[in-house]
């Protein structure tokens, strides 16, 4: 692994040399349920895109941590030991990389992140969510608003300009409890005038459309386009507010 390292440094000479203000997230470390693995790809493509909208710093597509993962022979594997992340983050010509875990444990989601200085390989930001796997979408927005007020800072830091005051995300909104089966209307007296008054809105399963994206993205890197577009279409199935998910449909049937 050493030598293959070294010989990529001499493949990308440019990709070796660290660029300022930028990061890069790599994939996250699947620690328990089988069922949940492709989602440590999907996760960092989700945070990727929630970390772009500032000038103050660049993000790494996926693409490109793909591809040094395929050089590395590591497909679509995390990357746990940290000396060989801040390796891979250096190939990427990032300052910073994020990386982090997620496991189910009693019936809740819990999602941790941490981003890394590749320099020193010091840890300047690091956070935990846990809820219900069903606000597994609000969980990933909080980490990378967490995430993004880090950036900020050190950016800001490194400009030797004043720190901009430390932000914290809005906790996801708890949902309130739901009794098994049909789910209750509030009272009304007045009769329904149409069928569909009694139409009952189920919840969006957003964690078994995270799984499905994800499962899409890591078609869509094997060439198989034909299975990448069939589950995009189930995520979207699941859950009509994956943003990540109608994009990627809709630009495959461009």
């Amino acid at each position: 692994m050493r030598a293959l390292f070294a010989a990529l440094m001499l493949l990308f000479p440019m990709l070796a040399l660290a660029g300022p203000n930028t990061v890069a997230v790599l994939y996250f470390d699947n620690q328990g349920n089988e069922e949940l693995e492709p989602l440590k790809v999907g996760l960092a493509d989700m945070m990727i895109s929630d970390l772009h909208g500032s000038d103050a710093y660049t993000v790494i597509e996926r693409s490109r941590l793909q591809a040094i993962l395929d050089e590395l022979e590591l497909g679509h594997s995390e990357v746990v030991d940290p000396a060989t992340a801040a390796k891979v983050g250096k190939l990427l010509g990032a300052e910073w990389y994020i990386t982090g875990s997620y496991s189910e444990i009693l019936g809740s989601l819990q999602i941790s992140a941490r981003m890394f200085k590749i320099e020193t390989s010091e840890i300047v930001q690091a956070d935990t969510v846990m809820d219900k796997p069903r606000e597994f979408v609000a969980m990933e927005q909080q980490l990378a608003a967490q995430m993004k007020a880090a950036l900020l800072r050190e950016t800001a830091a490194s400009a030797g300009a004043a720190e901009p005051a430390p932000t914290t995300a809005p906790a996801p909104t708890p949902a309130a409890p739901e009794p098994t089966g049909t789910r209750s209307t509030p009272t009304d007296t007045t009769p329904p005038t149409t069928a569909t008054a009694d139409i009952v809105t189920q919840d969006p399963d957003t964690l078994a459309a995270a799984v499905s994206f994800s499962e899409g993205l890591i078609y869509l890197d094997q060439k198989d386009v034909a299975r990448a577009r069939d589950s995009f279409a189930t995520a979207v199935a699941q859950d009509p507010g994956l943003d990540a998910a109608k994009s990627q449909l809709a630009s495959l049937d461009l």
